[in-house]
Order: structure tokens, then C-alpha cells, then sequence
């Protein structure tokens, strides 16, 4: 069953008049019940965007967005901030900038609930609660923001968005700021989250290797298209798209020695301007397979095995 349904969906950013940039431009995919599905790409590529649009923190372009069967609003008014915030919440790239300095963790962790209408005394058991689940202390309730590490401000930030026990929530680079020993332990307290609580995750990330582990599909976004989705193992071990494939081999190997003798491959050349998209292939003019119809024709995705599609011209 799926809970997130996209179709079509576009949003475009103007900068000037009649010039837009097309951060998300025709996506189509599903998102599953109880299912992580991680997105990985380049910075620029929209992922964030994205995101920010599904937890209604952007208004579309065009196109739907559908939360179990309904079609979520096209620009978000204060009712339905309201609604959904109880379904749809989101976890943010930068623990530092995310939470309001002069709130105590006791009033950025509850500020949910209140907003709901929740008795002040059942949010601050509430609270206490999520605290604990996270991995902190019920006496950490009355300190301020920045008193705390990075990776407990991320917990801080987890614990406020579970609090109201939404089914879907956005993770939007969860552990991009945060040191590698802390990031694995984020990574494996969202784990524990979801089978808890049935979760559903979008999980935004540019670590490869950690996007694998905690996800049960990958989607590839470049220049916002999607332009490779399947099976986490699969897309990791298998990759279809010559973007995907740069991307992984890019990936840096666990194993120190296999590094330093293995070939580094480098996807050469810039991603293109946004605003200017070029015809055809997006990828073309970085793509060492590209043809001439590349250029011209835009790929779209097709499924080439059992839950594995690829945008690309080498697949008829």
C-alpha cells in the first residue's frame, strides 16, 4: 500500500520575471507503508525541494501530492498546518539552526502538542518520554539549545517531530552535520523509530553507503528529474543509470587499503544551470555513453526488472 503518491509533480522558483528555476520538475513515484526510501544526488539536484514540498513547507508548481488516497493542498494554509502536522512531519539538515535558541528543550519538544491543544501537564510528561526514547535525560528539559552537541540536537530535533506520532516523516540530511561516530547512531535510533512505529521515511542523504543501510529503495534524483529507482541492494550493487554508477563509484570504500589501490572516478564536468535546462538527457553532456539522441530526447523511466526503473537511452 503506498502512503505518499507523486505525480507529476514540478516546483519552479522565480528569480526574475519569466525566468524560474526548475528545482522539481515531473517527478513521479510512490512512496510505500512502512518503507524507507532514500534519495541521493548531487547538491542542487532538488532533493531538499523535494522534501520540503511533500511537508507542505513549499507549495507545488503543479502536479499531486496524495497522503493516503488524499490529495494533499496545493499551497498550505494555517488548517492544514494544523491537520497534517499530527501526519506529516520533518526532521531538518542543521541541528543548530533548526532550533529556536531562546525555547528550552521542554518548549521546542512540546510546541507541537500545544499547538494541538494538548493539557500542559500531559505535555510535559510527553516530553520526558521522548527524551528518553532518544537517548537523553528528563533533566535536560529545562537547558537551551546550546547546551548540547550536535548529535544531541538532532535527537532534540527527532523527539520533536515524533512527539505528535505522525506515520511520514521527511528526513531532510539528518546527519550531514554531524560528526561520522554520531551518525550512525542517529541513523540507527530513525531505524529503531520506524520498526516501533511503523514509520514511513523519506530519507535525504549524500552518504551513499549510510542511505544503502537504511533504506529499503533508492531513488536517484539529477536536476530535478529521477532518473533511477529501485531496491536499495540493487541500485547500490547494480546501477543501471551512468549517473548512478559515477555516484556509487564516487563512494568512498570502507576498507582503507582497497582505497588507496582502487581507480577513482570522478563524474567530470558541472551539473547544468537550472534555470537553463538543456534538451534532451540532462546527464548528456556529462554522460561518457551519451548519443546523439540524448541530446534531443528526454528519457523517461522505464522498468528494466522487477521494481528496478531507469531513465535513460541505452534501455529500449
Amino acid at each position: 500500500m503506498n502512503l505518499i503518491e507523486i505525480k507529476n509533480l514540478k516546483k519552479f522558483f522565480e528569480i526574475s520575471k519569466g525566468s524560474f528555476v526548475h528545482a522539481v520538475d515531473g517527478i513521479s513515484i510512490d512512496i510505500r507503508q512502512n518503507e524507507i526510501l532514500g534519495l541521493v544526488g548531487e547538491s542542487g539536484s532538488g532533493k531538499s525541494t523535494l522534501g520540503k514540498v511533500i511537508a507542505g513547507l513549499h507549495g507545488r508548481s503543479s502536479g499531486e501530492v496524495k497522503y493516503q488516497g488524499e490529495l494533499l493542498p496545493e499551497v498550505y494554509k494555517a488548517s492544514d498546518f494544523l491537520r497534517l502536522s499530527k501526519e506529516i512531519q520533518m526532521i531538518f539538515q542543521d541541528p543548530y539552526s533548526s532550533l529556536n535558541p531562546r525555547m528550552t528543550v521542554e518548549e521546542i519538544i512540546g510546541e507541537g502538542l500545544k499547538i494541538q491543544g494538548v493539557p500542559s501537564a500531559e505535555v510535559r510528561k510527553k516530553v520526558k518520554e521522548w527524551l528518553e526514547k532518544v537517548g537523553l535525560q528528563s533533566e535536560h528539559m529545562s537547558r537551551f539549545p546550546h547546551e548540547f552537541s550536535g548529535g544531541q540536537r538532532q535527537r532534540i530535533g527527532i523527539a520533536r517531530a515524533m512527539i505528535v506520532e505522525p506515520s511520514f516523516i521527511v528526513c531532510d540530511e539528518p546527519i550531514s552535520a554531524l560528526d561520522v561516530s554520531v551518525q550512525a547512531q542517529v541513523v540507527n535510533l530513525l531505524k529503531e523509530l520506524k520498526d516501533s512505529f511503523g514509520l514511513t521515511l523519506l530519507f535525504i542523504a549524500h552518504d551513499l553507503s549510510m542511505v544503502r543501510y537504511i533504506s529499503d529503495r533508492i531513488a536517484v534524483m539529477y536536476l530535478g528529474k529521477i532518473v533511477e529507482c529501485g531496491d536499495a541492494d540493487e541500485v547500490f550493487f547494480n546501477p543501471q543509470h551512468p549517473y548512478s554508477k559515477l555516484l556509487i563509484d564516487s563512494n568512498p570504500i570502507a576498507d582503507p587499503q582497497k582505497e588507496k589501490l582502487r581507480e577513482f572516478k570522478s563524474i567530470e564536468g558541472e551539473i547544468p544551470s537550472p534555470v537553463n535546462i538543456p534538451e534532451g538527457c540532462r546527464f548528456a553532456g556529462r554522460c561518457p555513453s551519451a548519443s546523439e539522441e540524448c541530446g534531443k530526447v528526454t528519457p523517461q523511466l522505464k522498468s528494466i526488472a522487477d521494481g528496478h526503473e531507469v531513465a535513460c537511452h541505452l534501455f529500449k
